[in-house]
């Protein structure tokens, strides 16, 4: 009995071409799932307008509180709806109502829990920032800049020259180590790089800036203390930001903004100690009371 021959195409298999054809589906799976992420770090990106899905999500959403006559109790939920239709970004407006929330939010913590943070503007900046440039990509920049910062103080207050020429240095050595990080990164694909916009990173490089200026003018320790609980706060606002339900309902009722009035008003007429002085000052609350 004849065994029927096999061609010589299919009994040797060129192992190069193998190889070939698997580098290509591993390259165009790479890229399917590199887009896959972009594309969720656009969606969740408040700092971009949104795209014309999402803008349609957003008018389906006014449904739920439809709004034809302007009055006293809804005129900002008019506006804000009329705003959107006439195709102002809906994350813009979203992003503009909760900063008067972020800047609340800091008020209390300072004010009323006494935690010492940077100026007002540094919690709200990092917040908006982690939620342009994602949390992991944020992460490793911020932990980047501030070890850079570190050891630009290390170096700096060795050299006798003036602050300002200081400050320049240490940028310099900021936007060396952020170069370097960026690059490993994204040759070790621990995130996706095409996505990162400059604008983000430089509130971060600036943010180093300040840190920088806080080392050469208190010292180390309160640096360390003050830069923790700036980070702490704006670790708060990008969690408050990327809530979903906080968002969707401010934009459906943004009259809400208007609470921060008397709140605001309150944490201003408050000169009574803060929780952290308490604690601070209660060996000596003994002699007080005597």
């Amino acid at each position: 009995m004849r065994i029927p021959s096999v061609p010589a195409s299919a009994q040797n298999q060129d192992p190069l071409l193998e190889n070939i054809e698997a580098t290509e589906s591993a390259e165009e799976a790479t890229k399917s799932a590199e887009k896959e992420e972009i594309q969720k770090l656009t969606q969740e990106d408040l700092t971009k307008p949104e795209e014309d899905e999402a803008k349609k999500e957003f008018i389906e959403l006014f449904s739920s509180r439809p709004i034809e006559d302007i009055t006293f109790f809804n005129f900002a939920g008019f506006f804000v709806q009329y705003a959107v239709r006439s195709g102002v970004p809906a994350n813009t407006i979203i992003l503009i109502l909760l900063l008067p929330f972020l800047a609340t939010l800091v008020v209390f913590f300072r004010q009323i829990i006494g935690l010492p943070t940077l100026e007002m503007l540094v919690p709200i900046a990092l917040a908006i920032t982690l939620i342009a440039t994602g949390l992991t990509a944020g992460a490793i920049l911020l932990i980047t800049i501030l070890l850079a910062s570190f050891v630009a103080r290390l170096i700096l207050k060795k050299i006798r020259i003036m602050q300002l020429p200081k400050m320049a240095l240490s940028m310099l050595l900021v936007a060396i180590f952020v170069f370097m990080s960026l690059t490993v990164s994204a040759s070790l694909g621990i995130l996706t790089v095409r996505q990162l916009s400059f604008f983000p990173v430089l509130l971060l490089i600036l943010l180093s800036d300040k840190i920088v200026a806080l080392q050469l003018a208190r010292g180390s320790k309160p640096a360390i203390i003050i830069t923790f609980f700036t980070l702490m706060l704006g670790a708060a606002g990008y969690v408050i930001l990327s809530v979903g339900i906080i968002r969707n309902y401010l934009l459906l009722y943004p009259e809400i903004i208007f609470i921060l009035i008397p709140i605001n008003l309150l944490l201003g007429r408050y000169f009574g100690l803060r929780l952290t002085e308490y604690h601070r000052f209660a060996p000596f609350r003994k002699y007080v009371n005597q």
